[in-house]
C-alpha cells in the first residue's frame, strides 16, 4: 500500500463508519472501506511494548480451537433491503433530516456535503452483502449501488458502501457512526480481511475501472465536482456559524388538496424509464420512447417531473424530456440557417441528448446565441444547435 496514500486517508476516515464512494473516493473505495470500519481511532490502541525474550521451556500441547469463518452472504431480509433503499432514495433527494434519524449520529458537515451531493447524483440500489456482527444485535452491511452522475445520465458507475448496523429490540435497524467498543473493533478488523470481502472490493473496482476507462470526461467530471461541492458546503456551514439561513435542496412536496396540476405537454429525447417515484431507486413501470409526446403534471426541483403514463402517475428525469412551448410566448432575435446538417441537442453541450437531425437549409427562429450554441424554436420546442454550422442572421 502507498504509505503517503495512506496517511491521507486515515485521518478522515478514523472515524467514520459510513464510506461514500461517489466523486473522487470512488477511486480507492476498497481501501477507504477497510480503513473506515476498522481504524476507529488508532489512539485506543494500545501500543507494543518491547519485551525480553522469555525462556524457552516446555509446555503442554494443546488443541486449539478455531474460530468459525466468516462469511459474506447475500441479503435476504426484506427488512434490510427497505432500510437500505430509503437510505439512498434520501441520498438521491437530499433528505438529509431523514438520514439523520437512521444513523446513531451525523455531523453537520456532512449533512450538508450530502445534501450537495444530492444536487449532483443520483443513487440506485442494486445488491446488500452482510457479515455477521460482533454480537446478535449488529451486523456489517455492504450496500452495491449505481451513482449517476446529472451531466452523465447514461452512464452510471458502480459503488459500495460499508456500513455498521445496529438492530434494536422493535427491529428497526441504525447505522452506527460513533466509536465502537475495543472488542467491537477488533472483531470488524478480522472480518474485513475474509476472503469474499477482499474478493467484492476486486470486483467492484475492475468494473469501475472499465467504465471510467471509456469514459475518461467522467473522472475529470468527479474531481471538479468534488471541489465544487466541498467549496458549497463550506459556504453554508460558514453562513450557519454566523447565524445566516441557508437554502437545502428542495425535498418532494405534495399538493395541496384540490389543487388541478398544471399540464404541460413534453416529448422524450430518447427512450427513458418511467419510475413509479421519483428516484433511480424506484421499480420501472414502462418506458418512453424516444420522440413519443407525454403530458407533464409537475416539475419537480429534485429533477424529476411526474407524468400520465398509461393512465397512471409516473416519473421521468427532467433531462430526459424536452417540454413543448407557446411559440408566441418566446422572444426571438433573429433566424439561423443550417450550412450542412447537424445535430439536434437537448441542452448546450455535445453531451445533450440528441434529439434529431437538422438538415443542410434548414431554418428556425433563433432565441439566444453563447458559448457556441445556438438556443433555438424548432417543432414547438427550444432545442440547441452548434453555432459553427449555422449561417445567424440578428433581426
Amino acid at each position: 500500500m502507498n504509505k503517503d496514500l495512506y496517511k491521507k486517508i486515515v485521518p478522515y476516515v478514523q472515524n467514520h463508519i459510513k464510506i461514500v464512494a461517489p466523486i473522487i473516493l470512488m477511486l480507492v473505495t476498497a481501501l477507504v472501506t477497510y480503513i473506515a470500519l476498522s481504524a476507529r481511532d488508532h489512539r485506543t490502541r494500545i501500543p507494543e511494548m518491547p519485551v525480553q525474550e522469555p525462556v524457552q521451556t516446555a509446555a503442554p500441547v494443546v488443541d486449539e480451537v478455531q474460530p468459525e469463518p466468516i462469511v459474506l452472504t447475500e441479503n435476504t431480509d426484506t427488512a434490510l433491503s427497505d432500510f437500505f433503499g430509503e437510505y439512498y432514495l434520501c441520498l438521491s433527494n437530499g433528505d438529509v433530516d431523514t438520514l439523520e434519524g437512521m444513523m446513531d449520529s451525523l455531523e453537520l458537515l456532512d449533512k450538508l456535503i450530502k445534501a450537495e451531493q444530492s444536487r449532483y447524483l443520483d443513487y440506485e440500489l442494486v445488491n446488500i452483502y452482510t457479515l455477521p456482527g460482533y454480537d446478535d444485535s449488529s451486523l456489517i452491511a455492504f450496500a452495491v449501488s449505481d451513482v449517476t452522475f446529472d451531466k452523465y445520465p447514461d452512464a452510471p458507475l458502480p459503488s459500495y458502501d460499508g456500513f455498521y448496523v445496529r438492530r434494536n429490540a422493535e427491529g428497526t435497524f441504525q447505522i452506527i457512526n460513533s466509536e465502537l467498543s475495543a472488542e467491537e473493533n477488533e472483531y470488524v478488523v478480522q472480518a474485513l480481511a475474509c476472503d469474499d470481502v477482499v474478493e467484492l472490493g476486486n470486483r467492484i473496482i475492475a468494473d469501475y475501472n472499465d467504465k471510467i476507462t471509456a469514459r475518461p470526461e467522467l473522472l475529470t467530471y468527479m474531481k471538479e465536482l468534488d471541489s465544487v461541492v466541498s467549496l458549497e458546503a463550506g459556504e453554508k456551514l460558514a453562513s450557519l456559524n454566523a447565524g445566516e439561513e441557508i437554502q437545502m435542496p428542495e425535498i418532494e412536496a405534495m399538493d395541496e388538496e384540490g389543487d388541478e396540476p398544471e399540464i404541460r405537454m413534453a416529448t422524450a429525447n430518447s427512450n427513458v424509464n418511467v419510475r413509479v417515484s421519483d428516484s433511480m431507486n424506484a421499480d420501472t413501470m414502462g418506458q418512453l420512447r424516444g420522440g413519443q409526446s407525454v403530458e407533464v403534471t409537475e416539475i419537480r426541483g429534485n429533477g424529476w417531473s411526474q407524468i400520465n403514463f398509461e393512465g397512471r402517475v409516473g416519473y421521468v428525469k427532467s433531462e430526459y424530456l424536452t417540454l413543448e412551448i407557446d411559440i408566441s410566448t418566446v422572444e426571438t432575435i433573429g433566424t439561423v440557417t443550417a450550412i450542412e446538417t447537424l445535430n439536434i441537442r437537448a441542452t448546450a453541450s455535445t453531451e445533450g441528448m440528441i434529439m434529431g437531425s437538422f438538415a443542410k437549409g434548414t431554418t428556425a427562429r433563433l432565441v439566444s446565441e453563447e458559448n457556441g450554441w445556438c438556443a433555438v424554436v424548432y417543432n414547438n420546442k427550444v432545442v440547441y444547435l452548434s453555432s459553427q454550422y449555422l449561417e445567424i442572421e440578428y433581426d
